[in-house]
Formats: structure tokens, C-alpha cells, sequence
């Protein structure tokens, strides 16, 4: 039997312990540096099921979210974990905008996403009477669902295929000796294979134990959310007009499954973000696509960094999952959103092309 490390306990490292562990020729171990999982970049997520519209075409995160997506409602369904196919709406109202939509389209097409639809004016009314816009992209395989109840039930599932997790416990310096890896911090335990899916943290553990790779850098980003219980009377997932294959900042509507409406992400650079200026950046461009926003009911909710990265000093924007070479080792960098759809998919490519 084959011993696997996993570090990270986020939904990644989760979603692997759960795949690999259904194979019985694998004992897997998961170390997570905090007290509990699902503290780093996964609770920084919007809850949303992203259906592919906009990533670029044959990348990694446009292949595995479209994937991805039937497996997370599958499992939701499987497992009572409470989820809606509330939609999606990517608006815009100038000409620029309309282009957008239209390049939208056609990507979402390459990608195999298949139930996309441009509409106009009349049609948005009758969906979101409250939000103003000309043209919209409509993704019907869009939703949201119970981020936490997921990873609970994740977590016993994982259990009771007798994945060991370790808790309050930092991975670093591993060496290698007669063909498994060690680390001074883990009692001294072998392993035969290791997965690096420590999110934000996974590239300074990956230069740590291989002082001359050149992996990429790391280049993370503050996102600032923020939540209304006022009625926007929205039902669907709100989005700008996007660029396919490009990250850019903007302010989204996210119904909330437990009620509310998530608003955001910012993107920032630095750590100090002072909030009211976010909170006034938000309320100008919701002013924009919503008749009714109250400003008095918008709180802040949550901050925290996401994983970008870059490569040869250019942003690398796909999923970066790699094996290192001649080693059993298999680093995960910049898994950022979709990465949340993705995490069935990515656990399944990687059980299919390195175990």
C-alpha cells in the first residue's frame, strides 16, 4: 500500500483525499496548518457553481469547471447539500459590451457549454425587472449551493475511508531518501507520492524542498466582499460583460443560499484596504446595473488573499498542476476561481494522468 501526503486541508486537498481514497491501494494522509479545514482561499469563495462560459479555450480551468459543475450538483443531490441552478446573467449596455457578449457566446460554445443564450432588453425585464441593462448572456447551468455543509460532509466521507488528517501543522523542507519523501515535522513518515495543494502557501513549500526549480511566483491578490439583506428582488447570479480568458475586476450579485446577497470581489494589492473606499467603488457600479441599492444596508464581510501566479514575469492565468520531474511530487499553484467547481475534476485529473 502506497503512502500519499496531501497537504492542505482546503476544498482541494479535500476533494483529493476523497478520490484517491476511495482506491484501496492508497493510505492518504492530509496535514492543514490551521485548526480546521476550508480556512484559506476556500472561504474566500462566492458559493457560485460556475458553468465555463469565459475561460479560455482548452485550458485547464475552462475543461475541468465544465466537468467539474455536473459533478458538484451530482453530489449535492447525492447528498442533500443544499444548492440552486439559479442562472446566470452576464449584462452589459453599450455596443463594447454587446461585443463582449457576443465573444462570450462563442467561447462558451468551444467550451462545451452548451445552454448559453444572448438576449435583450425585453427578455432581461421579464427575468430581473430591477436590473438595468440592453444585452445579457444567459448561462441556465449557473448556480450556488452550501460551501460549508460540503465540506463537512467531504470530510466525513473522508473519514470513513480512513484518510488521517493533522491538524495545526506546517509542511515545509521536505527531503528525499531511498525513494520517499520525508518531513523532519511528520514523526518522520515516508511517503511515496506528495500533492502540494496548500493553495496560497503551495509554492513557498515547493521552493523549500527544491532549492534549484524554477517554479512560478507568487503574485497573490486581496479580495474585499461585502453582503446586503436588503431585497434586490435578483434571482440570478449578476456579472459584468467579460473578455474570455481574462481576469478582471468587477462587482458581482450573488444570491446567497442562506439568504442575502453576496457583493464583489474587489481586486487589491495591498493588505490595507480601507473599506468605506471599496464600499463607495461598489455602490457607484451597482448604482449602474440595479435601480434600488441602499447603501446603509451594504456590511462588510470578508477579506482574503487569493492564489495568482506568474511565469518568465508574465501572468499565468490557467490552473497551474504539474508534477515535478523525477519526482512524486505534484504541485497545484494558482488554483483560484473556477477552482471551486473544479474540485471534483481536478482530483479526477490527477488520479487519471499521475496515479
Amino acid at each position: 500500500m502506497k503512502n500519499i501526503l496531501i497537504i492542505g486541508g482546503g476544498v482541494i486537498g479535500l476533494s483529493l483525499a476523497y478520490e484517491i481514497s476511495q482506491k484501496k491501494k492508497f493510505k492518504v494522509i492530509l496535514f492543514e496548518k490551521n485548526k480546521n479545514l476550508g480556512l484559506g482561499a476556500t472561504n474566500q469563495n462566492s458559493e457560485v457553481i460556475h458553468s465555463g462560459v469565459y475561460y479560455k479555450n482548452n485550458s485547464l480551468k475552462a475543461k475541468l469547471c465544465v466537468e467539474g459543475k455536473v459533478l458538484i450538483y451530482k453530489f449535492c443531490k447525492k447528498y442533500k447539500i443544499l444548492f440552486k441552478k439559479t442562472q446566470k446573467l452576464f449584462i452589459g449596455n453599450s455596443s463594447k459590451d454587446f461585443k463582449l457578449i457576443k465573444r462570450m457566446h462563442k467561447n462558451a460554445k468551444k467550451n462545451n457549454v452548451k445552454d448559453v443564450k444572448i438576449i435583450k432588453q425585453n427578455k432581461i425585464m421579464k427575468l430581473e425587472p430591477s436590473i438595468k441593462a440592453k444585452y445579457a448572456l444567459l448561462s441556465k447551468s449557473s448556480g450556488i449551493f452550501d460551501v460549508k455543509s460540503f465540506l463537512k460532509k467531504l470530510y466525513y466521507l473522508c473519514r470513513k475511508n480512513n484518510v488521517k488528517f493533522v491538524f495545526n501543522t506546517k509542511i515545509s523542507k521536505g527531503f528525499f531518501k531511498k525513494n520517499k519523501f520525508m518531513f523532519k515535522n511528520t514523526k518522520h513518515h515516508q511517503y511515496d507520492l506528495v500533492i502540494n495543494a496548500a493553495g496560497v502557501g503551495a509554492i513557498k513549500i515547493a521552493n523549500s524542498t527544491f532549492k534549484t526549480a524554477n517554479f512560478p511566483i507568487d503574485k497573490p491578490v486581496w479580495g474585499m466582499y461585502f453582503k446586503t439583506k436588503q431585497d434586490l428582488r435578483v434571482n440570478r447570479i449578476i456579472y459584468p460583460a467579460m473578455s474570455p480568458g481574462k481576469n478582471m475586476e468587477r462587482v458581482d450579485i450573488s444570491p446567497i443560499i442562506s439568504g442575502g446577497y453576496l457583493l464583489g470581489p474587489s481586486v487589491e494589492k495591498k493588505a490595507k484596504i480601507n473599506v468605506d473606499d471599496v464600499k463607495l467603488k461598489f455602490v457607484k457600479f451597482l448604482g449602474q446595473i440595479h435601480s434600488n441599492i441602499d447603501i446603509k444596508k451594504i456590511r462588510f464581510l470578508k477579506k482574503g488573499l487569493r492564489p495568482k501566479i506568474e511565469t518568465f514575469s508574465k501572468s499565468y492565468t490557467d490552473f497551474y498542476i504539474k508534477k515535478v520531474k523525477h519526482y512524486n511530487w505534484i504541485n497545484l499553484f494558482g488554483i483560484e476561481s473556477p477552482g471551486l467547481t473544479s474540485c471534483f475534476s481536478i482530483a479526477k485529473y490527477i488520479v487519471r494522468k499521475y496515479l
